[in-house]
């Protein structure tokens, strides 16, 4: 990591401290030198960029079981938006969390928030107050975060849509087995007896990405996001594997999951589901990535929404019809609609443009957020409306997706005074009832409301 980037690392450093810094280079886009790419602009007006709609892909599959629940939550309002968008406010649901790196609710009760810590813990937040006892703590099963810029921890988090019933959750984290790191996704149990507790000992890993001979793990890229779809499968994002411009080339081989989507079945993890793509790794569902940290799916629609960081020039966001799989994004081809790699001929045919490119050096852009469509009910004009975010730039805006066609782009940073309020945006979350939350990387969750 060289030139502008370094500069960020250190004013990052500096604004957080080295408790902060472990996600700098997940928030610099790269490691590399560069900066990234277009801004848009929505309820509040704008410029629109580039619009696709998600074309050159395979439609996925039938399906299947994927545990046993699923399905749009009812508490989600999927009407469509209505009236003015009134001012709107970052209101502090909790802090003094330890590097919080995302934020959830249980599938049937928006007031029991989990917050997840890169360092291993998960943290329950009941109905406004920090529980003191973590809900869940395996900072002695994954590789923590050891600051200078690393990625390592646990990165993601994701309950069971039959949570209510059964108890299960699954988490994404980084450990190592002798030299090699290995990225993990882990299934846990609510405890039996206490429901604001895990059974740690339930824990068993279901899944890895384990690096390969000529395919070393880096300390960045790592990925983290996890999802489960309408089709009841868990979505997985990964990332190339680290270093700089993907030098293993993983996000095209589809004989590796680095630089993928991935897509399985909870209840038979080791057995590709149908309706994947063809040709490569059974478990690869869109490929050409650089680093999906968060993805998320429309709660009424089931279309994938993805924040892929930008190595030196571009952000993208890549939006994806439900169940529209198959896409290749580009990466390292192509970097937003550029061309990235000159000795590859740079190549379009076959390849999926991003919905949103977000330039470094004209939109203030740097390190993509990927967040949520909001569904919730307090902010009626906003229902329908993506937001996502900049880990170093602390900017939020937003856009409208319908039926392939970007249809408008806005700009919320001023309103929400996110770039006072915020230090280090970690990421998005949404509860039950589809209202969006902001995680600081510095300690704090927010929800965006009205003022």
């Amino acid at each position: 990591m060289m030139g502008t980037k370094l500069s960020l690392l250190r004013l990052t450093w500096i604004a957080l401290g080295a408790a902060g810094a472990a996600l700098a280079l997940n928030a610099c886009g790269g490691d590399d030198g560069g900066t990234n790419t277009t801004s848009p602009t929505g309820p509040g007006g704008g410029t629109t960029t580039t619009t696709s709609d998600g074309g050159g892909g395979g439609t996925g599959g039938a399906g299947g079981t994927g545990g046993d629940g699923g399905g749009t939550s009812s508490l989600v309002d999927c009407d469509p938006a209505t009236g003015a968008l009134p001012p709107l406010k970052l209101t502090v649901v909790a802090n003094g969390f330890d590097r919080p790196i995302f934020v959830a609710s249980e599938p049937t009760d928006p007031e029991r928030l989990f917050v997840v810590e890169q360092r291993g813990r998960i943290r329950l937040i009941d109905r406004g107050t920090v529980q003191d006892e973590p809900f869940l703590d395996i900072n002695d099963v994954i590789r923590p975060p050891g600051g200078g810029g690393d990625e390592y921890g646990l990165l993601g988090f994701a309950f069971h849509p039959n949570y209510a019933a059964n108890g299960r959750f699954f988490v994404y984290y980084t450990y190592t087995q002798g030299q090699d790191l290995i990225y993990a996704v882990a299934e846990y149990h609510r405890s039996q007896s206490n429901p604001d507790l895990a059974d740690k000992s339930s824990g068993q890993v279901i899944f890895e990405i384990p690096p390969g001979p000529d395919h070393p793990h880096y300390y960045n890229h790592n990925g983290g996001a996890l999802a489960f779809g309408s089709d009841n499968f868990l979505y997985i994002g990964v990332g190339d594997g680290g270093s700089g411009g993907d030098p293993n080339n993983n996000a095209q081989n589809l004989a590796r999951r680095e630089g993928k989507i991935l897509r399985i079945d909870v209840d038979a993890p080791q057995t590709a589901p149908q309706g994947n793509l063809p040709g490569g790794d059974p478990f690869i569902w869109d490929y050409g990535l650089r680093n999906p940290w968060r993805m998320s799916f429309d709660a009424c629609n089931g279309d994938l929404y993805i924040g892929d960081v930008g190595q030196d020039r571009w952000e993208e966001i890549n939006i994806e019809r439900a169940g529209q799989g198959h896409k290749n994004y580009g990466w390292r081809l192509r970097e937003g609609d550029a061309c990235f790699n000159p000795s590859m001929n740079c190549p379009t045919d076959g390849l999926t443009p991003p919905v949103v490119a977000l330039s470094h050096q004209t939109d203030d852009a740097v390190s993509i957020n990927g967040g949520f469509v909001y569904r919730g009910s307090k902010i009626p004009a906003l229902r329908g409306t993506y937001l996502f975010g900049d880990y170093s730039r602390n900017w939020i805006k937003s856009l409208v997706w319908q039926d392939g066609t970007l249809v408008s782009q806005g700009d919320l940073t001023a309103d929400l005074e996110s770039r006072n309020t915020l230090q280090a945006m970690s990421s998005f979350g949404q509860d039950a009832a589809g209202e969006v939350y902001v995680v600081d990387l510095a300690g704090a969750i927010f929800r965006i409301e009205p003022e």
